[in-house]
């Protein structure tokens, strides 16, 4: 979509870059210049330079790189500031501009001031170095922003300005802005005019994003925001310099941008000696305070305070007071923040907007020598409290939910001294839902023919595959939304080769465009399976996300009918599956399938068009007048993701009645059947490895399986289910054990009309089973895997004796149940997991069915 760097009124990038000496330079005239349209300019009124201008209004002792088309030099009011340029697009000629936004933007910056002539910049003199990154028709790419930076910093740029805006990520670009930042260049950027997030180079912490508002301080409608955003000066019908020694006026962040470059510089002017954060944090602190009170997304810190940013010495801590929960400041993600904390000021409170699930990396300079001299408590929204501990060069990364997030700094206790720290912050998205679905074999199925589903490219080349199964023919739409510019999207769309891995993929749909990136498609589809792809143009991890919705029309044809009576019954295919319509409320779909054995039959529906009035009925070919089983809630059971109807079968012909109070015809309804055999009278034991015990301890009745004609054998035992199958077991071999409990011992948690109370209680009173602390006998409770070795050897009237070595490595010989384990052992009643016995683990039911089994020989 976005291929290159586009620079318009909007959008445009300019590098100032100021070299620091030890010379600081004084206005030598009056506050005001004598420049002939100075009264055009109202920004200058706005941002309080004139004000500024009787401290200083030049800076010739460093270098300010301009990074755009270049610059007019045969323009009155520009050539006697600008420095011989460099052209990146054509290497070898000029720095001539050729479309006139780097003039507009010099002009800005830089004209010259005073000279009864045009315009003024906010520098009146000036060393400035234009660099041409964009071509005539205002296109670059981010590789050659990068070398625009990177030339700059080799001419020996103290302050670089860039009045063009990117979406795009790139390595090449984020490894100059670090090389700016430690060669001691101060870097500028617009925000960028998309009316969306604030756009790269700005949205690197150690850039200052400057967005753009108008003469009343309302921010331009297309401005970007977010985070990231720093400051804003005006950048509605600015009056600047023009091609051809002409000027009039532009707009837009680009505007903007080359004010905040002067304002820098003007600073390097008085205090040269300042690093680039400190330039940063002075242009923030002096901001004047616009929207929400400190800093707020829309704004930033604020509107550019020339005259106050040149006047006011520069504090390590401006953000106080921030004591207090109540009084936290503002720290944006992607961004950096200073502080002091020492014995008078121990706390500083601080607040985060989380825009997503995801994780914050915070990296610390403190200047105490202390390892641990700072511990931070972050307050996620929804999570509990976290608390790290920083000393300089640490990074340490927080989870964290969308939302607000709070953090408490403290100075910790072994600390004696004051200390100020910078913190760096970095936010990276959660990986979505959907994930892992990177390749067409972990393809994530979409159900259903209207899906909305939400991902993200959370790491470098992700991208994400989702499956869609077509039945009919029919129409597929399909419409992928960023909820940013920044995610710059590519649809793919393929259909299977039947039988084949192969897909054949229609061309990229890359349509979108920078004010529109949504990429939609509309096509006639066949039966089959279609796949789906979403990238990212430039396969970067983005913080940020897109909904994919997905919408399918059928042109419904139900190859059912005729099926409207019993006698016109359609075969279920293969068993299990039965779809059609119901295109009037007097229509009736009717199936059949044939069970060969006693079997439990399950209905569901994994989906239902309407949300009411379905109907299902199940008939024997035995008896057709009235229906075995109905219900007229198909549709309610279907939504909670229930069983439809359930129920034994014996061999025979059934027959199926499906119709709806509400017709529908577009839609097609899915029911399935299963058929599970009954291995005596169970479903889930064909293929257990326990089943030959369960099958003969059921035909003695010594255990029972469920009303659902389930065994449930890997389900835990009860301490109650246990008793009683234990003294079954007993009686089946012929001991005497008395059937009503008549002890005098009772227990709270056992009350006579508990079903199981006689069992417990007989094999309380024979000394099988104890109770508990409190009075209680636990009756529900799971029985552990000890618990049942202790209570088949007191059953079996086992020896038990402490033994010199264990044949478990989890049961040493002085576990309590030690001597019941091992001699149950010797006896292969029970067996363990390799070397483990995992004592505690939950009994199962096929567990103690096999230790009965071999117990008592049954």
């Amino acid at each position: 979509m976005k291929k290159s760097v586009n620079m318009s009124v909007a959008t445009a990038i300019s590098v100032a870059l100021v070299m620091a000496n030890n010379q600081t330079i004084y206005a030598a005239a009056p506050p005001a210049s004598n420049d002939y349209y100075l009264s055009n300019q109202l920004h200058l009124s706005q941002i309080r330079a004139l004000q500024a201008w009787s401290v200083v209004n030049s800076n010739e002792q460093i270098i300010i790189a301009v990074l755009d088309s270049g610059a007019d030099y045969k323009h009155p009011d520009l050539k006697d500031n600008l420095l011989p340029g460099v052209n990146l697009v054509n290497p070898g000629r000029s720095a001539q501009d050729d479309n006139g936004h780097g003039t507009e933007v010099t002009g800005v910056l830089a004209a010259s001031g005073n000279n009864s002539m045009g315009v003024s910049g906010v520098l009146w003199n000036a060393k400035i170095l234009p660099i041409k990154v964009l071509a005539k028709n205002g296109d670059t790419t981010e590789p050659t922003l990068a070398k625009g930076i990177n030339t700059a910093l080799d001419r020996g740029a103290k302050v670089i300005v860039m009045s063009l805006s990117s979406m795009a990520y790139s390595k090449e670009l984020t490894n100059a802005v670090q090389r700016a930042e430690r060669s001691g260049a101060v870097l500028i950027a617009a925000s960028g005019n998309e009316s969306s997030r604030v756009a790269y180079p700005a949205a690197y912490p150690t850039v200052v994003a400057v967005g753009a508002v108008r003469s009343n301080n309302e921010v331009l409608s297309q401005s970007n925001t977010g985070p990231e955003l720093n400051l804003v000066a005006p950048g509605f019908n600015v009056y600047t310099t023009k091609l051809g020694g002409k000027y009039g006026s532009f707009s837009g962040t680009s505007a903007a941008a080359p004010q905040v470059a002067g304002a820098a510089a003007l600073i390097l002017a008085r205090h040269p000696k300042l690093s680039p954060f400190d330039v940063r944090q002075l242009l923030y602190q002096t901001a004047t305070d616009l929207g929400e009170k400190g800093w707020d997304r829309k704004t930033g810190y604020g509107l550019l305070n020339v005259d106050k940013a040149v006047r006011t010495p520069l504090s390590y801590d401006f953000l106080e007071p921030n004591n207090q929960t109540y009084s936290a400041k503002a720290f944006p993600i992607e961004s950096q923040i200073r502080g002091n904390l020492g014995p008078k000021d121990t706390i500083d409170w601080l607040k985060m907007d989380i825009p997503y699930d995801g994780k914050v990396s915070f990296t610390a300079s403190v200047t105490s020598g202390v390892s641990s001299a700072m511990a931070a408590t972050f307050y996620p929204e929804n999570r509990p409290p976290i608390t790290q501990y920083f000393g300089n060069g640490d990074t340490i990364t927080v989870p964290v939910k969308a939302g607000s997030m709070n953090i408490r700094l403290m100075r910790n206790g072994g600390v004696n001294n004051a200390f100020t720290y910078v913190l760096t912050s970095k936010f990276s998205i959660n990986p979505d839902r959907n994930e892992p679905n990177d390749t067409q074999e972990t393809a994530r199925p979409l159900v259903g023919n209207q899906i909305s589903v939400t991902g993200n490219f959370h790491d470098e080349g992700d991208q994400d595959w989702f499956s869609y199964y077509v039945r009919e023919y029919g129409h597929m739409d399909v419409t992928v939304s960023p909820d940013n510019k920044r995610v710059d999207l590519v649809l793919g769309i393929g259909k299977q080769e039947p039988g084949k891995k192969t897909v054949v993929w229609d061309p990229n749909y890359d349509n979108g465009t920078k004010d529109n990136p949504t990429e939609r498609v509309q096509k006639e589809v066949s039966p089959g399976k279609y796949y789906i792809r979403v990238s990212e143009y430039n396969r970067n991890a983005v913080n940020g996300e897109y909904q994919l919705d997905l919408g399918y029309t059928p042109v419904k044809k139900d190859i059912n009918e005729p099926n409207d009576t019993y006698q016109q019954a359609s075969p279920l295919s293969g068993g299990t599956v039965m779809s059609g319509t119901i295109p009037t409320a007097t229509d009736s779909d009717w199936f059949q399938f044939t069970v060969n054995s006693e079997s439990y039959v399950t209905f569901r529906a994994p989906y239902i068009p309407v949300d009411s009035g379905f109907r299902f009925a199940l008939y024997s070919d035995r008896n057709m007048n009235y229906a075995m089983a109905s219900t007229n809630e198909v549709a309610e059971l279907s939504n909670r993701g229930n069983d439809i109807i359930g129920l034994r079968l014996q061999p025979g012909k059934y027959y199926v009645r499906l119709n709806s109070g509400t017709a529908f015809k577009y839609e097609s309804y899915r029911l399935t059947v299963t058929q599970q055999k009954l291995i005596a009278g169970y479903r889930d034991i064909s293929d257990h490895w326990a089943r030959s015990e369960i099958v003969r301890l059921s035909s003695r009745d010594i255990v029972n399986g469920f009303n659902d004609a389930s065994f449930k054998p890997n389900q835990a035992v009860t301490r109650a289910e246990f008793a009683t199958m234990l003294l079954k077991s007993m009686r089946a071999t012929g001991s005497k054990v008395a059937t009503t409990y008549t002890g005098k011992t009772t227990f709270r948690d056992m009350p006579k009309r508990h079903w199981a109370y006689h069992n417990l209680g007989v094999a309380y009173q024979l000394g099988i089973l104890k109770g508990y602390p409190k009075n209680e006998m636990k009756p529900d409770q799971p029985i552990s895997r000890a618990e049942m070795a202790v209570m088949i050897a007191r059953a079996r009237d086992v020896l038990m004796y402490n033994r010199g070595t264990s044949n478990y490595q989890d049961v040493p010989t002085s576990h309590w149940a030690s001597p019941a384990i091992e001699a149950l052992t010797s006896r292969n009643w029970v067996n363990g997991y390799g070397s483990s016995f995992k004592p505690n683990g939950r009994a199962t039911r096929a567990e103690v069915v096999v230790v009965l089994s071999k117990a008592y020989q049954l």
